[in-house]
């Protein structure tokens, strides 16, 4: 069995058993365009090849194992179960200016271990297919559809890490943006990483134009080292210079991602290495309140109050550092930053 998202083995499967190629354009349409997700829908093809898909592919390998929506209404939580019985899970975050955006993982898990991270609980399970990575859009986008609403963005900042999984991330990039398919602008897509710095370099080659966010969440190694082991491998030094020819390359802005943690990387003086380490170059940088996740009690981190957060971006704002302090929105379901599988390892009795 094969998903129905492959358009290849579709294309393929067709061709062998001498149906038309526009049928493929039929299938397409009624997937993407019209959300069906049962081949006994598809009304615009005959009983005959309905019959033989069903037999050959599938829809959804992921099942849902639990929805959970904010008091708010503007943030749902979705836990999915895998054909291999690993748990994942994407966020659906409505905006009140109706952008909506998908928060998707692309790894059951993740291994970068950083410290502030809910995720890297049970580390790497394994990489996810395109496919699962594009059922969870396909599954935002039905429940959208239904609230008569559209998918807008799709960041990749969910279980894992992105350029661990390239290949399969790039796949499913690729039909989120294909216009026959979800038909989302390359600008629209945001892929973060905590600096994998070889598939830096593949990305600006593959999507110039899609977004790219660093997790950075200190302006020195030392900082870094105690709370992301991944600058181990990659510094401070070998980032920045992919970096820079990153935005030569594509001429678009990088976000920086920066959990604040108190009395960890919030002293007024880091503020001026941040400056000083992106004076004159093409950032934005996103201030993150830390939150907490209930099995990080040995780790003793806190939040920092939101006016140390406000001072410290005052010092970016007057050397020209664009920033922002993201709004924490969603933490009453366990779906805001770093908070992604919570509850999931309370359930399995982590």
């Amino acid at each position: 069995m094969f998903s129905i998202h492959d358009e290849e083995k579709v294309i393929s499967f067709l061709q062998e058993n001498k149906i038309p190629k526009f049928r493929y354009t039929q299938i397409e349409n009624a997937i993407y365009k019209n959300f069906v997700s049962n081949f006994d829908d598809m009304n615009t093809i005959s009983k005959e090849v309905r019959e033989l898909l069903k037999e050959n592919f599938y829809f959804y390998s992921l099942t849902v194992d639990h929805i959970i929506t904010s008091d708010n209404g503007q943030t749902t939580k979705i836990l999915f179960k895998t054909s291999s019985w690993e748990l994942i899970e994407s966020v659906i975050m409505r905006h009140l200016s109706w952008r909506n955006t998908l928060c998707v993982s692309c790894q059951a898990w993740c291994p970068m271990a950083c410290s502030f991270c809910a995720t890297w609980k049970l580390w790497l399970q394994r990489n996810l297919t395109f496919s699962e990575i594009v059922e969870q859009i396909m599954y935002a986008s039905e429940i959208l559809n239904k609230e008569q609403t559209i998918l807008r963005n799709i960041v990749y900042m969910g279980m894992g890490e992105p350029f661990l999984n390239y290949p399969n991330v790039k796949k499913s990039i690729e039909i989120a943006c294909a216009q026959k398919k979800f038909n989302l602008a390359n600008r629209r897509i945001t892929v973060s990483t905590c600096w994998i710095v070889p598939w830096i370099k593949k990305f600006w080659d593959d999507f110039p134009q899609t977004s790219l966010a660093i997790s950075i969440h200190a302006p020195n190694d030392e900082i870094r080292k105690s709370i992301m082991p991944v600058d181990h491998t990659y510094n401070l030094e070998t980032l920045m210079q992919a970096l820079d020819e990153y935005t030569a390359k594509t001429n678009k802005r990088i976000f920086y991602e920066y959990i604040m943690l108190n009395w960890v990387n919030d002293n007024i003086k880091l503020a001026y290495e941040l400056w000083n380490l992106l004076k004159w170059k093409l950032a934005h940088v996103n201030f993150i309140p830390y939150n907490p996740w209930e099995w990080a009690w040995w780790i003793e981190y806190k939040a920092t109050p939101k006016f140390l957060i406000e001072k410290f971006q005052k010092v970016l704002l007057e050397f020209w550092v664009p920033s922002t302090i993201r709004a924490t929105m969603w933490d009453d379901i366990d779906a805001a930053c770093w908070q992604l599988a919570n509850k999931t390892a309370k359930e399995i009795n982590l």
